[in-house]
């Protein structure tokens, strides 16, 4: 008897552990899900398809762990997320030859100390830019027309390239207009990050600006792109670093240098700070073009909705063009962070329950009801301010 109730108590513990686990590949699943969704908001594709990749395989081995409906639930689930990713994969940057590619050969000795060099061609287009049309109407006319249309640029003495600001509230798609200049014009396109240029070496910061636009004029046409771009070129009357009154004359000689090289070479800067800019870069010749990218309007906002809800099931109750109403005053990202909290909703419901239904109005209200716009009213009109020149 005491041997039986030895076995009662080892099988016992045994389920217990086998529900430990199991809570803990639902538990990695949702986490998954989640980090992929942020990842997705934020622009970084790749990151998102490994995430939605490991959250579909602690899926696949929850469901070892079941039976019946709710195994049947989170294969299906997980065969979803697979998709999710071959999706973004579709989306990415063309073929992963071109995606990041070595602007040239490098001296010897510089490979190390330019690895933050390195240009993908993305397949981004203007049309993934939900809204914002006068927006891509200025750049077009600045950045897009003379490419695309050379012989009309010549003749009326339009040229190629130049600087161009983007300027906002955050999460309005900033970055996401800098990809799709270079994905309509089919260039290189660098990205740097302002740390990847600084450097505690005297001199070294002004190196790296001439090696980055170096290997930029390198190619037939290419795009640089820098976001918080305020960081760089910062007023200098305002700053004590000797770096930084040593990098913005540098940046300002290779931006007037645009006129004297052949190709074409466009620079896109973002900022949410351009009243920090030093006033020297935003004169013409310069940053040629500044462009405000606002809040979105009611269009963008239902476009920002139809992308980021496609192929998710939606119930009847779900009137895009009324839930577009409801997020005025929320950023880009604003929308698509609660897209994808919505949807978490009835697909934990799913995981953990076996409960099949699709997203609700009232899942979007549940979330907005914790998130709330991360832009407020007196920013917004501390960038219309600027805009006017007040």
């Amino acid at each position: 008897m005491a041997r039986k109730g030895t076995d009662d108590t080892n099988v016992h513990t045994m389920d217990n552990l086998g529900l430990v686990k199991l809570e803990f590949l639902l538990k990695q699943a949702i986490r998954q899900m989640e980090q992929g969704r942020i990842a997705q908001a934020a622009g970084r594709i790749d990151a998102a398809r490994q995430h939605y990749l490991q959250a579909a395989e602690y899926l696949f081995k929850a469901a070892d762990r079941s039976q019946g409906p709710i195994r049947e639930k989170r294969i299906e689930l997980a065969q979803g997320l697979l998709e999710q990713a071959e999706e973004l994969e579709r989306r990415a940057a063309a073929p992963a030859g071109e995606r990041r590619d070595r602007s040239g050969p490098l001296p010897a000795g510089q490979a190390e100390e330019t690895s933050w060099l390195v240009a993908e061609r993305p397949a981004v287009r203007f049309d993934d830019v939900a809204g914002l049309e006068a927006v891509k109407e200025q750049v077009m006319l600045k950045l897009i027309y003379p490419f695309v249309y050379p012989d009309q640029a010549e003749r009326f003495g339009i040229r190629r390239g130049g600087g161009i600001l983007l300027y906002g509230p955050p999460g309005t798609g900033k970055t996401l207009i800098a990809r799709a200049v270079a994905g309509e014009v089919d260039a290189p396109f660098y990205t740097v990050k302002p740390s990847e240029i600084m450097s505690k070496w005297v001199g070294e910061a002004e190196q790296n600006v001439q090696r980055l636009f170096a290997a930029a004029r390198s190619a037939p046409r290419a795009v640089i792109f820098i976001d918080e771009v305020e960081s760089l070129l910062t007023r200098r009357r305002s700053t004590l670093s000797t770096v930084m009154k040593r990098l913005v004359p540098q940046f300002l000689a290779e931006l007037e240098g645009f006129e004297e090289k052949e190709g074409a070479l466009l620079f896109v800067g973002a900022t949410n700070e351009p009243w920090d800019l030093d006033p020297a870069v935003l004169r013409p010749g310069r940053f040629d073009e500044k462009v405000y990218v606002p809040l979105p309007d009611q269009a963008a906002r239902r476009r920002i909705l139809e992308l980021n809800l496609r192929g998710r099931p939606l119930a009847a109750d779900v009137d895009l063009d009324r839930l577009a109403e409801s997020l005025a005053g929320y950023s880009g990202a604003d929308i698509v962070n609660i897209c994808g909290k919505a949807c978490a909703i009835p697909f934990v419901e799913a995981v953990k329950q076996g409960v099949d239904r699709d997203v609700m109005v009232a899942d979007f209200a549940q979330v907005m009801a914790a998130v709330k716009p991360s832009v407020d009213e007196k920013e917004v009109r501390k960038y219309e301010k600027f805009r006017f020149g007040e």
